[in-house]
């Protein structure tokens, strides 16, 4: 069952139980899907005031995209799942303490699936910046809230993703991606410092 189709309660019971699926980074998936539905109500709401009139286009191609990263996010939650099994599953298999290839191909999935996360709620902190700049004033704190998920869920993916590429024995891809992973954070940084002048600004 894929999380989108499981309860909340479903999903919750089944992290909090022996298995080791569905863990942090589905968790963190998960979490940026909450806030970028949040950051996707702010446009929404946008979008029905005529005293918005003139951010209406921008807006609607916001929540667009918002909520096809919502849908995102939400599969990539199962792409982690999928991904964590199949790296436990080499390790056990595996006989020279993890450096096959095929272990090595099951690291590497392992760090894309944070990573993509990571990007995906970059990129909905920039529509949150957006929608605090110039969305409905009464959305400040959902967008705040929503912005605040998709952070956490973007720095829990790096931390994953950095405890991930501890397996990796490429040189190359580790410095490249420990590169994209600096990036990430910085522009979270500046997006977060943005949200949170434009919420002390219009609040």
């Amino acid at each position: 069952m894929t999380v989108a189709n499981q309860t909340l309660d479903e999903f919750l019971a089944s992290v909090a139980a022996p298995a080791v699926t569905p863990s942090g980074g589905a968790v963190a998936a998960v979490g940026g899907a909450f806030g970028t539905a949040l950051c996707e109500m702010a446009c929404i709401h946008t979008l029905g005031k005529e005293d918005h009139a003139d951010v209406h286009t921008e807006f609607g191609a916001r929540r667009d995209a918002l909520e096809g990263h919502r849908t995102r996010l939400l599969e990539l939650a199962d792409e982690d799942v999928v991904a964590v099994e199949e790296l436990q599953s080499a390790f056990k298999s595996s006989d020279d303490g993890g450096r096959a290839e095929s272990v090595q191909e099951r690291v590497r999935h392992a760090v894309d699936v944070p990573v993509a996360v990571a990007e995906c709620c970059l990129d909905v902190l920039e529509h949150a910046t957006a929608a605090t700049a110039r969305g409905n004033p009464n959305t400040l704190a959902d967008t705040g809230t929503g912005a605040l998920l998709a952070r956490s869920a973007l720095r829990s993916s790096v931390l994953t993703a950095r405890t991930n590429l501890e397996l990796l024995e490429d040189p190359t891809t580790v410095s490249g991606t420990n590169s994209r992973l600096d990036t990430i954070s910085d522009e979270s940084d500046d997006a977060l410092s943005r949200i949170t002048s434009n919420l002390e600004r219009r609040g």
